[in-house]
């Protein structure tokens, strides 16, 4: 049986996943876009996968995003990651007052997902990022 512990994500992880999102031909997220709501898994003391809590303030709703592995990893040991760390941070949604969970996901992790009670909303959805470092071309 595997030790799997769960802890808070640390600015100094930061170069970790952004090598794994290179390992798996993932753009690396911006740094400052990532949540300072984030959990890392490790199993044996090995950090193996991360995600992320974006909290609204407006309403009840949050969205687990930024989901990334360890390369190599075999599908049975992510999933059992992935599993814990949706599970730590539902669980941290919960107590911090948030009704709903969304998440913008790869179809493999959402069919897990979907086990969980979690249901697909728009199958047409894409998505999209902007920089708002940056003057629109169009608009106001």
């Amino acid at each position: 049986m595997s030790d799997i512990h769960i802890r808070h994500y640390e600015p100094t992880d930061y170069e970790m996943l952004s090598e794994w999102w290179h390992a798996h031909g993932k753009h690396r997220r911006p740094e400052p876009m990532l949540p300072k709501c984030g959990v890392v898994c490790e199993i044996d003391g090995k950090p193996v996968s991360a995600l992320f809590l974006h909290m609204d303030n407006s309403c009840g709703m949050c969205m687990a995003e930024h989901a990334v592995s360890a390369p190599g990893l075999s599908l049975k040991t992510a999933l059992l990651a992935f599993k814990h760390s949706i599970a730590c941070l539902r669980k941290m949604a919960r107590e911090l007052g948030y009704h709903t969970m969304a998440v913008f996901t790869y179809s493999g992790i959402a069919r897990v997902l979907e086990r969980q009670g979690f249901r697909e909303c728009n199958r047409d959805q894409v998505f999209l990022m902007n920089s708002l470092q940056e003057e629109p071309q169009n608009g106001c």
